[in-house]
C-alpha cells in the first residue's frame, strides 16, 4: 500500500505504482482485501453535515404557532397562572417534537431508500474479473472502467483505450479529459493529472484499467465533502407555498385578533386576560398541523413507491409525480425485457444475392468487440451468466450455445476494443479473435454508409435493413475495416469497410407493458416513445403495444435536425414516436414539451441522458443504467419496468388528493375561534372559551386526524384517474374550505347564542359548547376521507391510524370532562345529561354540512 512518504502514484511508472500499492495486474486476493478493509473502512464518503439534527429541532420553533404559544406562555407566567403556562408549554413541546420527528424522518427516508441503489464496480480479485459493491473497494484493487460508469475511487491508470472522463464535479471543466498512462511530475495539480481518475467523476467514452490509490473520505471528492458545509435540505415547492400561505393566514388572523382584543378591552374585560384569549384565538386559526401533515403524506407516499420498486430521490419529485401529463419513454429495458436474443445471422451475400457463401465467422467477429464479464466463472461453462450491454450479452449467449465448453477458450482470447462504442459514432472497432483483422461492429445503416459496396447493393441492403427493422428486430452490423498501421483507429478514419453481414436480435415486450400503457393513458397521461432505434423497429414495437401508428405520427432524428423549435413544437401534439434520436435531440424535445405546458416525465439510462433527465420535470432512470443517469434522476426504477412508473404516478396523484383532504380538513375549522370569540364580544355575550380550552382542543383534535390522511385508502381513485387540475388549491378545495368553514363557524356561534337564549346556565352552556367545539372536527374527519364520494360509499373505518387518533382524542376529551382535577384545570363543569342530545344533533348537522357541500360541488359547481 502507498506510504505517505513515497512519491505519489501519478509520478511513478505503472510497475512502480502497482508495487507501491502492493498489488499486481492479477488484483488482490480476497484475504488481503478483507484485511485492508479493516484498516481503511468502507469506500463511502460520509457527509456528516447532511442532516443537522439540532438545526432541524430548533427550526421547529420558527413558525407562527410557536410564536403565539410562547407569547401566551410569557403572559400567563407574568400573571402567575402556572397551570395555564404549563399546558401551553406542553403544547409547544408536543408541536415541536412532532414536527421535528416528521422532518427528521423525512430526511432519513430518502437517505435510507437511496441505499437500495447499489453502486457497482468491476474489480479483479484473485485474477478473476467480477462486479462488487463499490463500497467494498480498498487501496490496491484493480478496477475496470467502461463507458457510462462512475469512477468509484481515486486510482492510477495502468491501461487506457480512448478513455475520456468528465471531471467537472472536481475541476469545473465542462469538457471531458482524454486520459493517458504517461508519468507526470509530482507537483501536477488535480486538473492536469491525466494518468489518474477520481471518485465521483464519469466515464464518457472508452475503457481503462486502474489501481486504486485512495478510497472513501481520503479521495479528492471526500476531501471536498469534508471541507464544504452544506445547509439542511431545502423545502419543497409545495411546502414553500403552504408555508407562505400559513404566514398570510397568520397576519390576517393577527389583524382580526387585534380587533378581538380591543373589543374585549372596550367591554371592560381584563387586558391581560384578553391578551391571552386573543393569542389563543390566533393559535386556533393558524393551521399549524399542515406542514407536518404534508411531510408525512409525502414521506409515506415515497415509501409506498419504494414498495413497488421505485426509489424517489427527493420529496419534491414526489409532489410532481401526480401531475405528469407526458411520459417520454425509451423502448429498450422499460417497455421491453432488455433481454436481447439473437434470432438469426445473415451474411451480406445472402442479403443482396440470396446466397450465403461468406467464409468468415461473423459471430466470432461480433463477439470480439464485446465487453461482457462472467458473473459466475467458477460454475460450469454452459451455465455462465453474463453482465454488460444487452446486445453484447446476446452475442455471448449465442456463441456460448454454439461452442459449449470451448467458449471459455474464446472468451480469454478477447482484447479490449481499439475504439469503444458510443452513442455518437454508433460503432466500435476491435481485433477479431477469428484472424486478428480489424472488425467494425455497430448500427448497420451507419456501416453501410462507410462501406465499399456498389450503389445497387447499398439500396438492396438498406431496404432489407428497413424491412427487418419494421418487424421489431434489433440489427447489429459487422464489417472488416481496411486500414494501414497498427495504432488505435479513430472514428474519422473509419471508411472503406467490407460489410460482412447482420445479426438479428429481438427484445420481447414485458408481459405487463401493454396493460400498463393502457392504464396510464386512462390516467390522462400521454405516452410517447423516444428511442435511438430505427424507425421500423420503433413502429413494430408500438404496434405490439396496440398503437395505431401511421407515418405522419413518427419523426426521425434526421427530420428533427431540419426543424426549427417552433416547427418541432407544432408536431408535438400528434407525434407518437421519435425514432433514431440523439441524446441532444431527446433533451430538445423534452424542453419543448415543457414549454408547450406539459408536465414531463422521461426515462433514460445513459450518460448522455443525464441533461435530459435533469431538464424535465421528472427524470426516471433505470437501475441497470449508468451511474450518472441514476445520480440526476428523481425516480429510479429498481426493476426497470414501465409498470413501476404507472404505480409511481398513481401514488403521486394519491398524495395530491391526500394533501387536498388535509388542507380542507384543517382550514375549514380555522375560523371557529375567531367567529365564536369575536361574535360573542360584538353582541355582548360572555366569552365562551378560555385560552386554555382553545389551546387544548387545538392541540389534540385536528393534528393527528390530518396526519392520518397520509395512510388513507384510495377512496378517490376513480376521481384522480381522470384528474385534470393538478394544483393543490383547485376550485374544489377553495369551495369546500370556504363553504364548510364559514357555515360551521357561524353555526357554532349560533349554537352558543341559542344555548344562552334558552336560559341554560353559562357553565352548562360552556360545557356543551366545549364538547361540540372539540368533538365535531373528529366526527367529520370520516367525511373528509373523500372530497368527492358520499360518506357511506366507502369503508368508513378502514383507516386504522385515523381510528386510533380519534379514539385517543375522544378519550382525552372524556377524561377532561369527567376527572375533577382536569375539570378544574380547564374551568369546566359536568355537562347536563339531559342536554347531551344537543351534542349528538350537532355532530349529525356538521356531517350533513360536509356531505352537503361535497354534493353541491359535484352537482352544481364542478371543475
Amino acid at each position: 500500500m502507498e506510504k505517505e512518504s513515497t512519491i505519489p502514484l501519478w509520478a511513478l511508472s505503472i510497475d512502480d505504482a502497482l508495487a507501491a500499492q502492493d498489488s499486481s495486474c492479477e488484483g488482490l486476493t480476497y484475504n488481503i482485501s478483507e484485511e485492508r478493509q479493516k484498516i481503511y473502512g468502507y469506500n463511502v464518503i460520509f457527509n456528516k453535515k447532511r442532516i443537522h439534527t439540532p438545526k432541524i429541532f430548533f427550526r421547529q420553533f420558527m413558525n407562527p404557532l410557536i410564536f403565539v404559544l410562547l407569547a401566551a406562555a410569557l403572559v400567563t407566567a407574568f400573571l402567575r397562572e402556572w397551570i395555564d403556562m404549563g399546558v401551553i408549554m406542553f403544547a409547544v413541546l408536543v408541536n415541536v417534537f412532532l414536527a421535528f420527528y416528521q422532518e427528521y424522518r423525512a430526511e432519513h427516508t430518502i437517505e435510507r431508500l437511496s441505499s437500495y441503489i447499489k453502486e457497482i464496480a468491476r474489480v479483479v480479485r484473485d485474477g478473476v474479473e467480477r462486479e462488487i459493491d463499490s463500497s467494498e473497494l480498498v487501496p490496491g484493487d484493480i478496477i475496470r472502467l467502461s463507458y457510462g460508469a462512475r469512477i468509484p475511487a481515486d486510482a492510477r491508470l495502468i491501461s487506457v483505450n480512448a478513455l475520456s472522463i468528465d471531471e467537472s464535479i472536481l475541476t469545473g471543466e465542462s469538457l471531458s479529459i482524454q486520459k493517458k498512462t504517461d508519468i507526470l511530475s509530482e507537483g501536477t495539480p488535480v486538473s492536469n493529472r491525466t494518468n489518474m481518475v477520481h471518485a465521483g467523476t464519469l466515464v464518457v467514452e472508452g475503457y481503462g484499467t486502474a489501481v486504486v490509490m485512495k478510497t472513501g473520505i481520503h479521495t479528492e471528492l471526500g476531501r471536498i465533502a469534508e471541507l464544504v458545509s452544506k445547509t439542511g435540505s431545502e423545502r419543497t415547492p409545495l411546502q414553500k407555498s403552504l408555508w407562505h400561505l400559513a404566514w398570510i393566514i397568520f397576519f390576517v388572523v393577527l389583524f382580526v385578533v387585534a380587533g378581538v382584543f380591543f373589543l374585549g378591552i372596550s367591554r371592560g374585560e381584563p387586558a391581560l386576560e384578553m391578551l391571552v384569549i386573543a393569542i389563543a384565538v390566533a393559535v386556533g386559526a393558524v393551521p399549524e398541523a399542515l406542514p407536518i401533515a404534508l411531510t408525512v403524506i409525502l414521506a409515506a407516499g415515497s415509501e409506498r413507491i419504494a414498495a413497488v420498486n421505485g426509489i424517489m430521490r427527493s420529496l419534491a419529485a414526489a409532489e410532481t409525480l401526480g401531475s405528469a401529463s407526458v411520459i417520454m419513454v425509451d423502448k429498450t429495458g422499460t417497455l421491453t425485457e432488455a433481454n436481447m436474443r439473437m434470432m438469426s445471422l445473415h451474411t451480406f451475400d445472402e442479403i443482396v444475392e440470396g446466397e450465403k457463401h461468406t467464409k468468415r465467422d461473423i459471430l466470432l467477429d461480433a463477439f470480439s468487440s464485446g465487453d461482457v464479464i462472467v458473473e459466475n466463472p467458477s460454475d460450469e461453462v454452459p451455465s455462465w451468466r453474463f453482465a454488460g450491454n444487452p446486445i453484447e450479452r446476446g452475442i455471448a449467449k449465442a456463441l456460448l450455445e454454439r461452442e459449449g465448453d470451448n467458449f471459455s477458450r474464446l472468451f480469454t482470447k478477447r482484447q479490449s476494443p481499439l475504439l469503444a462504442f458510443n452513442s455518437t459514432n454508433k460503432f466500435s472497432i476491435a481485433e477479431s479473435i477469428f484472424d486478428g483483422k480489424r472488425i467494425v461492429v455497430g448500427a448497420p445503416d451507419i456501416l453501410l454508409k462507410r462501406s465499399d459496396i456498389s450503389k445497387e447493393s447499398f439500396i438492396i441492403a438498406n431496404e432489407w435493413i428497413a424491412r427487418v427493422s419494421s418487424e421489431g428486430k434489433r440489427l447489429v452490423g459487422v464489417g472488416v475495416l481496411h486500414t494501414t498501421g497498427k495504432g488505435p483507429t479513430n472514428s474519422d478514419s473509419v471508411s472503406n469497410i467490407t460489410f460482412l453481414g447482420v445479426l438479428v436480435f429481438q427484445d420481447p415486450l414485458r408481459t405487463d407493458t401493454i396493460a400498463s400503457v393502457k392504464h396510464i393513458e386512462r390516467l390522462g397521461a400521454r405516452v410517447v416513445m423516444i428511442t435511438g432505434d430505427l424507425k421500423g423497429t420503433a413502429i413494430a414495437v408500438a404496434r405490439e403495444l396496440g398503437w395505431d401508428v401511421n407515418e405522419g405520427e413518427v419523426l426521425t432524428g434526421e427530420e428533427i435536425a431540419l426543424l426549427s423549435d417552433n416547427e418541432l413544437q407544432s408536431y408535438l401534439s400528434h407525434i407518437k414516436i421519435f425514432a433514431r434520436v440523439t441524446p441532444e435531440q431527446k433533451l430538445r424535445i423534452g424542453v419543448l414539451f415543457k414549454q408547450h405546458g406539459e408536465v414531463v416525465a422521461m426515462t433514460g439510462d445513459g450518460v448522455n441522458d443525464a441533461p435530459s433527465l435533469r431538464a424535465v420535470d421528472i427524470g426516471v432512470a433505470l437501475s441497470s443504467g449508468s451511474d450518472v443517469a441514476k445520480s440526476v434522476a428523481d425516480l429510479v426504477l429498481l426493476d426497470d419496468s414501465f409498470k413501476t412508473i404507472v404505480s409511481a404516478i398513481e401514488e403521486g396523484r394519491r398524495m395530491l388528493v391526500n394533501i387536498r383532504k388535509s388542507f380542507v380538513y384543517l382550514m375549514s375549522n380555522s375560523l371557529d375561534e375567531v367567529i365564536l370569540i369575536g361574535g360573542s364580544l360584538l353582541v355582548g355575550l360572555p366569552i365562551p372559551l378560555t385560552a386554555l380550552q382553545i389551546i387544548w382542543v387545538n392541540l389534540f383534535t385536528g393534528s393527528l386526524p390530518a396526519i392520518s390522511f397520509a395512510f388513507d385508502e384510495d377512496n378517490d381513485k376513480k376521481e384522480y384517474i381522470h384528474m385534470h387540475d393538478n394544483s393543490v388549491l383547485n376550485k374544489e378545495v377553495r369551495y369546500l374550505t370556504l363553504g364548510i368553514g364559514i357555515i360551521t363557524s357561524l353555526l357554532l356561534f349560533g349554537l352558543y347564542w341559542v344555548l344562552l337564549a334558552w336560559g341554560i346556565a353559562f357553565d352548562e352552556a360552556r360545557a356543551i359548547l366545549f364538547i361540540c367545539f372539540a368533538g365535531y372536527i373528529l366526527v367529520v374527519a370520516y367525511s373528509f376521507r373523500s372530497l368527492r364520494r358520499p360518506l357511506f360509499s366507502y369503508p368508513i373505518f378502514s383507516n386504522t391510524f385515523l381510528n386510533v387518533s380519534i379514539v385517543g382524542a375522544v378519550a382525552l376529551l372524556f377524561l377532561s370532562m369527567s376527572i375533577p382535577l382536569l375539570r378544574d384545570v380547564f374551568s369546566l363543569t359536568p355537562p347536563p345529561v339531559g342536554l347531551l342530545w344537543i351534542v349528538i344533533v350537532w355532530f349529525i348537522v356538521n356531517v350533513a354540512i360536509v356531505e352537503g357541500a361535497k354534493w353541491g360541488f359535484r352537482h352544481f359547481i364542478k371543475e
